[in-house]
């Protein structure tokens, strides 16, 4: 057994006043970031105080040796092994004071015991138990004390910290409390009685710099030097660029533990101010002891920085960073728009627009509710979304780093329309039901809004530059004709679901779905997939027209669609030469990437390229690169040659040909200015 084990944690610092400028500096040095690697509460107890449990255990039954015998009072212990200890995970919960918290390590053990009898010290008897238990340990986390003391053996379930403190959030091995949608709720709940100690009252926006200053931090209101930072929590001693509220004039200020920061950029907008103070107030009330916990470890981080992401972040859902950065998400729409109140507001806006759930409805519900309460338009639609208003579920979406035209939506929680287009490219070149829907011909990419829909003027139009845009009809019946994909955390929208699509005439919060392909091999039996499997057989017909050579077809498509040799070469970056060819000499071989940019550049619809490219001396073969040829001729066929080859640089693919938008026909990027 080790001995004299540390009760203070050697990286504890002293005051502020009494720092050298050297220590000052090294503290308020550097800021959170994405090289923060945290500590969990083993790492503390085992690194920082260098407890070994089964050494404090052991202790422990030398102490209280009665405790763990299971003969009869006339055997007193004599003698103790601790042959085996296997730690669970520690347990601890929230609602604790931060000089006296207390968190139990869970362990399996395997204990070995000598007893000798009363009054003959000759009659020994050995024998083992195995009892699940707790190690108790107590924490101060004052900054001017960080002490950890270990406080004994809990071998009760009842006498657990969960049992001592029932209703209490559990919390992880960061010391991230663990919450639920219903622990939100509570939480805001307290937090407002609290605020508003009339019972009449208590049902009104709250005011979050209020709640925070109650909570004795400090608001600041600065200037950052970094792209999109709102706001940001300070945990330990720090400088930041500090508006002076009389002058205005920006200074660099020393700042202490518990402060926030706002972003100056953002404070002319009341619902951005109230829902970045909200969303910092939480890391500082939800995360104090995970911070603390840190400080504890030695770390000289000293802030917490907060930036506008767009779309799902593809991290590791159960970082500790990402678990905080949740929780801050989460907590200010119900902190900020109470529950009952919240309800009876939503209601009374529904029937004042007349009662119908249609996009219309939902985009003005969400607008009035953010007005009233003060909140950003998308914390007013996650919380319309919890009281059940899953309608709102497509307004104020991003994708491909954007913000989408508002749909109607009644699809669950995990359920999307809207997918990033190098997500979906992966999932092309994966899995190979999503790869038939696609090679379909039927549904095409709309960037805009992030969506395969199906392709008919029903739902989509194109401009001028060949994009596709939904129709207003389409974003207010998306479950007609867009494909469905589930979001699955940690891996951002990964799958198709099931080769099935949300069909149209599904409507609230129940899902239907219907097999991909009839026994037929044709698309989805509803109205508008069978009016396209009409227009592909038409397709079909007209390609079979063009049974003759791979030089005649590519003669007869040009004059079809207008192309002289001159036009197809600028339009593909193709050679003069390289069409004659093409035309004439019927003894080539061609690379299928210069046949792919021909079909591009007339726009030939899916099923005559593929006819086109059957017919020719060409093939596609099973690699990567050419699977996204594959997809080019499908989903991109309407844009120029330039465009496709530029989407396929950005794909690491080599482009179809030299002509790609944004460079040089050396292959150079083209800066401008």
């Amino acid at each position: 057994m080790r001995e004299a084990a540390i009760t203070q944690s050697p990286h504890a610092f002293v005051p502020k006043e009494h720092m050298t400028e050297k220590e000052r500096e090294e503290l308020y040095r550097t800021r959170l970031d994405e090289s923060f690697k945290p500590y969990t509460v083993i790492d503390v107890l085992t690194k920082v105080f260098h407890r070994v449990f089964s050494d404090d255990l052991k202790t422990y039954i030398g102490e209280h040796p009665e405790e763990f015998k299971t003969t009869s009072s006339d055997w007193n212990v004599s003698r103790a092994w601790v042959n085996e200890l296997k730690v669970i995970h520690p347990e601890s919960v929230f609602q604790q004071r931060v000089d006296n918290f207390y968190v139990d390590i869970l362990a399996e053990t395997r204990i070995k015991l000598e007893e000798v009898k009363s009054g003959f010290a000759i009659m020994k008897n050995r024998y083992a138990i195995t009892p699940t238990l707790r190690l108790r340990y107590r924490f101060d986390f004052r900054p001017c004390h960080m002490e950890c003391h270990f406080s004994g053996v809990i071998r009760k379930e009842a006498d657990s910290l969960q049992a001592r403190y029932p209703g209490a959030f559990p919390m992880d091995k960061y010391l991230i409390p663990v919450m639920s949608s219903e622990d939100y709720a509570w939480l805001a709940e307290e937090i407002h009685a609290a605020y508003y100690e009339d019972e009449i009252r208590k049902d009104e926006p709250i005011d979050p710099e209020k709640w925070i200053l109650m909570t004795s931090q400090k608001i600041l209101i600065g200037s950052f030097p970094e792209n999109g930072a709102l706001g940001e929590y300070f945990f330990g001693f720090g400088t930041a660029n500090i508006v002076d509220p009389i002058t205005g004039i920006i200074r660099k200020r020393d700042i202490n533990p518990g402060s926030i920061v706002l972003n100056l950029e953002i404070i002319g907008s009341k619902g951005t101010r109230n829902s970045t103070s909200a969303h910092e107030g939480t890391h500082s009330y939800l995360g104090r002891f995970f911070f603390l916990l840190q400080k504890m470890h030695g770390h000289d981080y000293c802030s917490y920085m907060c930036k506008r992401v767009s779309g799902q972040p593809d991290t590791d859902l159960r970082s500790p960073v990402e678990k905080m950065e949740i929780q801050a998400n989460t907590f200010p729409r119900y902190l900020l728009i109470p529950e009952k109140s919240g309800k009876d507001r939503a209601a009374r806006l529904l029937a004042y627009y007349g009662g119908i759930r249609d996009l219309a409805t939902m985009q003005k519900m969400v607008d009035g509710m953010a007005e009233y309460y003060g909140t950003t338009k998308t914390i007013a639609r996650s919380r319309l979304m919890d009281f059940g208003y899953n309608e709102a579920r497509g307004i104020l979406r991003s994708v491909n780093g954007s913000l989408v035209p508002s749909y109607y939506s009644t699809l669950s929680e995990n359920e999307t329309y809207t997918i990033s287009e190098a997500e979906a490219l992966k999932e092309y070149l994966t899995n190979g039901t999503f790869q038939t829907v696609v090679n379909s011909g039927m549904y095409l990419y709309v960037p805009e809004n992030g969506c395969y829909c199906l392709n008919d003027h029903k739902y989509l139009y194109f401009d001028h530059n060949g994009h596709a845009h939904l129709r207003r009809y389409a974003r207010e019946h998306m479950s007609e004709c867009c494909l469905v994909f589930r979001a699955e955390y940690g891996s951002v929208f990964r799958r198709f679901i099931n080769g099935a699509l949300q069909k149209g005439s599904t409507v609230g919060r129940g899902r239907r779905s219907i097999k991909y392909v009839n026994e037929k091999g044709g698309s989805p039996a509803t109205q508008a997939g069978l009016l396209l499997r009409k227009q592909i057989e038409a397709q079909m017909q007209e390609a079979a027209r063009f049974q003759k050579s791979f030089n005649d077809m590519t003669v007869e498509l040009m004059e079809r669609n207008g192309f002289t040799v001159g036009r197809l070469a600028d339009e593909t970056g193709l050679s003069e030469d390289t069409i004659k060819n093409l035309r004439n000499r019927p003894n080539i071989i061609f690379p299928i990437q210069e046949i792919v940019a021909v079909c591009i550049a007339m726009h030939l619809p899916p099923a005559i390229s593929m006819e086109y490219i059957r017919i020719s001396p060409s093939k596609f073969q099973t690699t990567v690169e050419m699977k996204l040829y594959e997809y080019a001729l499908i989903q991109w066929y309407m844009r120029p040659v330039a465009e496709v080859n530029r989407l396929l640089v950005e794909a690491e693919v080599q482009p179809l040909t030299n002509l790609v938008d944004g460079f040089d026909e050396n292959g150079w990027k083209v800066v401008n200015g």
